[in-house]
Order: C-alpha cells, then sequence, then structure tokens
C-alpha cells in the first residue's frame, strides 16, 4: 500500500473507525473506541495496560501501513477477585481490516487496587477495583512480523511484551462513569476512564474492546 493510500485511509479511519465506546451485554466485549486502556483495558489491561495510543506518525514515517490498536479482554470479576485475559492488538487497513498483531496476557488481581475509583462527575464509588497483574505473554497473530514493527503504544515486540509481563495496574469498573459503564485505571496518582466496558453484577463477566488510537506498522 503506497503513503498517499494510507494517509487517506487514516483519515478515514479517524472519522469511522475511532469513535467512543460500544458494549456489549453480559460481558460480552463491544466494537470500541477510544477512550485512552483496555484497551481495555488497559489491563494494560489491559492497555500500557489500558493507555493512549502515539496515534502513528502521520504518513506511516518509518512503517508503512496505516493501522488502529487497542485493547480488549475478559474476566469474571467481582468485589473480592479478578480472574481473566486481556489482548494488545493492531488491525490492518486503519482500522477496516484484519488483526495483524494480538498478543495475549493472563490477568489475575494482586491486591487491593488504590483507594478513590469513583465516577469522576457524581463520585459515585467503582463497583469493584483491584490492582491486577499482567503475565504469561502469547503472541496469537503476528503477520508479517507485525508486532515487531509497530509504533503502538504499548511497544509490542519481544522488548516490549516483556516490560508488560509481570507489570500491575489499578483496574476498576464503574456504572455510571462518562457516557456509559466504563472500564476505569489508576494512573499515576488518579483514577481515569479508559473506555467503554460491560459487567455482568451477577455473572461477574466483564468484557471490553477499546481501539487506543492510530498507529503504523510493517516495513
Amino acid at each position: 500500500m503506497n503513503v498517499r493510500a494510507c494517509g487517506l485511509i487514516a483519515v478515514l479511519a479517524a472519522a469511522v473507525g475511532c469513535s467512543s465506546g460500544g458494549s456489549l451485554p453480559s460481558g460480552t466485549a463491544g466494537t470500541g473506541g477510544s477512550a485512552g486502556s483496555g484497551g481495555g483495558a488497559g489491563t494494560g489491561a489491559g492497555g500500557t495496560t489500558g493507555g493512549t495510543s502515539s496515534g502513528g506518525t502521520g504518513g506511516g514515517g518509518a512503517f508503512i501501513n496505516a493501522g488502529v490498536c487497542g485493547e480488549r479482554g475478559m474476566a469474571t470479576a467481582t468485589t473480592t477477585a479478578y480472574d481473566g485475559t486481556a489482548e494488545f492488538y493492531i488491525i490492518g487497513e486503519a482500522g477496516l481490516g484484519v488483526d495483524v498483531c494480538v498478543v495475549r496476557y493472563d490477568v489475575k488481581r494482586k491486591s487491593a487496587a488504590p483507594a478513590g475509583c469513583a465516577d469522576p462527575t457524581t463520585g459515585t464509588a467503582c463497583s469493584w477495583s483491584h490492582t491486577v497483574t499482567f503475565s504469561n505473554p502469547t503472541v496469537v497473530t503476528n503477520e508479517g512480523g507485525a508486532c515487531d514493527a509497530s509504533d503502538s503504544v504499548p511497544a509490542l515486540d519481544a522488548a516490549g511484551r516483556a516490560s508488560i509481563n509481570g507489570s500491575s495496574v489499578g483496574r476498576g469498573f464503574s456504572g455510571v462513569a462518562g457516557h456509559g459503564d466504563s472500564l476505569m485505571k489508576y494512573e499515576g496518582s488518579t483514577w481515569t476512564v479508559v473506555g467503554h466496558a460491560s459487567w455482568n453484577e451477577t455473572s461477574g463477566s466483564l468484557g471490553y474492546d477499546i481501539r487506543t488510537g492510530n498507529c503504523n506498522y510493517g516495513r
């Protein structure tokens, strides 16, 4: 794909591929947009673990293909437990194609989360919050070495995967944050909204799929 085409696709993706949110009932991940991790998810969950993308380098810079990065995850989460997975991913063709990179982690509760997880507008406490840890990275998809050559945030090459492995992040769920049910992340010294998620209080089923922004991949 030439640089001119990538630029056009990136503009289109910004309009249609990276809108906010989306969640499905009963913990099934929606086809979400960016809020700035999961992702998801951070979970680190997921991105970081639920962090924001660098947004690419305009026309691709050193990387020739336009993509969209994100984090998605599923877990069983209650007030005392969190046990699930998170996937950091890159979707090709500026988010209109298929997965070209997927790296999956186990995500489990490590300890209590920092205090203060609450809706940023109303102050209503989160339904639950935990400090979770990412482990056991598995490269599920790496089309043409996309994971190893991209400007995704977090980095998904070997060094990036190793840096996520063993890392911990505060993660929570707010039933009223922002414009709907939201995954929360403890970042620095404050809780922030990562993006839309769904959680079933009865079953504990959590799902999220958060596109964190434009990114570029491949050489």
